[in-house]
């Protein structure tokens, strides 16, 4: 297959571009040159802005276009109004973020999303959601039934950009008691080459439709303890009064920490994934890549990472909870 990926050299994107070569298909790189430019050198390359640029894709036909970085409807728009009569198939990456009630436990593909309209182009954490749902319209507008939607959970593994998994990958091999998020919540997750490859897959056969793409959700405590190298570290519960009490950034939090509440009963976005599953996704062993992690982050250790509590806040926040 003739394949155009736009996007393709970070994280989600490179991942499907190695998944897409692996199986032999051509890949054609749409970008604006600017993250790792030396990136799969063999691949042609089309240079320029999404929003402004794609008269240049527009001159071919492709089999199959790859969305991976389509956040606002004036990133989208473009694209799909170039080459809508130029692909066979598109497919877009959304997010588990569109669904806008959890309050009722895990959702599916048919739950409720947002609906507002948002005027703004910025994304920020409030207009994330809401904005990947008019991307997901104009997609469908535009591809009607040749239109393939994924809506991920937190994506982790190797070279992924947040830190957010590779902070408990790198703290879970550290010395010393470990604070965790306590109560009863779960947590989801799904390694970047799980999803390339069930994505890759899809496209092959032209499937369409929108997908939720997670793991199974597990406990908090359960996910800790398939990370934890050796056996009888000491896990510190911290209640979610006490994170919110202490001050600090929002990123050095916990890492898949949502407070426990009516909206949010499982303390984190959790979603069915059983339709992707149905449709052949499958998920590694955390612990597999949780090594590879590790593998690809050996250079860090948990303070060094973007995201999860510094030593100071984890101190702080162990001794508020043994009070």
């Amino acid at each position: 297959m003739k394949l155009l990926v736009i996007g393709g050299t970070s994280f989600v994107g490179r991942h499907i571009v190695e998944q897409s070569l692996l199986n032999g298909h051509e890949v054609v790189l749409f970008n604006r040159g600017k993250t790792n430019p030396n990136l799969f050198p063999k691949c042609r390359r089309i240079i320029g802005d999404r929003r402004m640029n794609m008269d240049q894709a527009a001159l071919e036909h492709w089999d199959a276009v790859i969305d991976t970085s389509g956040y606002t409807p004036n990133d989208v728009k473009p694209v799909i109004e170039a080459l809508k009569e130029k692909s066979d198939h598109y497919t877009f990456i959304s997010t588990i973020s569109v669904y806008d009630d959890h309050s009722k436990g895990d959702v599916n593909e048919n739950s409720s999303i947002f609906t507002h309209t948002v005027t703004t182009d910025e994304v920020t954490g409030e207009t994330y959601g809401a904005l990947k749902v008019m991307c997901e319209k104009v997609v469908n507008e535009g591809f009607g039934g040749k239109a393939l939607i994924v809506r991920p959970c937190i994506i982790v593994g190797p070279d992924d950009p947040t830190d957010r998994f590779t902070y408990w990958a790198m703290r879970t091999i550290e010395e010393g008691p470990i604070a965790i998020p306590g109560g009863e919540r779960k947590v989801q997750w799904i390694d970047v080459r799980d999803l390339a490859k069930w994505l890759v897959e899809m496209i092959e056969k032209q499937k369409t439709g929108t997908f939720n793409a997670a793991s199974q959700p597990i406990s908090f405590e359960a996910f800790i303890d398939e990370l934890i190298s050796e056996q009888g570290t000491e896990k510190i519960a911290i209640l979610d009064t006490i994170v919110e009490k202490v001050e600090m950034d929002p990123k050095h939090r916990f890492p898949f920490w949502i407070p426990i509440s009516e909206q949010y009963p499982q303390g984190f976005f959790i979603v069915d994934a059983s339709n992707a599953v149905n449709a052949g996704l499958s998920i590694r062993p955390l612990q597999v890549t949780a090594d590879d992690t590790r593998k690809w982050a050996k250079h860090l250790d948990a303070e060094k990472c973007k995201a999860g509590p510094t030593n100071e806040i984890e101190k702080l926040l162990i001794d508020k909870a043994m009070k």
